[in-house]
């Protein structure tokens, strides 16, 4: 399996490290909070990640990760947010005929990835995530 992404313009961490601070699920959808750690470690900087037609998604240690990171294609100490374009969690359940048969056959769903350098989330949505920096 080939994983191929396109990274987010705005989900940049200027090599410093990342972690989920928040994970909500609620009636605006899902939002995942990231915090960013200062290099000096003074201060630090938050990005919002907002999916308002969310249909899926999973977390998961980085660590569980390991054909993300092979893949050559994500870095959690280049960029934060990537769009899937192939490869990822539901061309993975699509191809062992797992779960996610009745969203692929609704269609118009694309698949997202938020890598940090701890925990990761895919996400599955009809539009692109809302990115804010706090």
């Amino acid at each position: 399996m080939t994983i191929k992404v396109q990274p987010i313009v705005g989900g940049e961490t200027g090599s410093r490290s990342t972690d989920i601070a928040e994970l909500t699920l609620g009636a605006s959808g899902l939002r995942i909070v990231i915090q960013i750690l200062a290099k000096d470690a003074e201060e630090e900087e938050y990005l919002e990640v907002l999916f308002t037609q969310m249909r899926g998604f999973r977390f998961l240690d980085e660590g569980d990760l390991i054909p993300y990171w092979r893949s050559g294609e994500t870095s959690w100490h280049e960029n934060i947010v990537y769009e899937i374009e192939s490869g990822g969690w539901m061309m993975q359940e699509l191809q062992t005929e797992g779960m996610l048969m009745v969203t692929h056959s609704f269609g118009g769903f694309s698949e997202w990835f938020i890598a940090t350098s701890n925990g990761c989330v895919n996400v599955i949505s009809r539009n692109a995530p809302l990115l804010r920096r706090f």
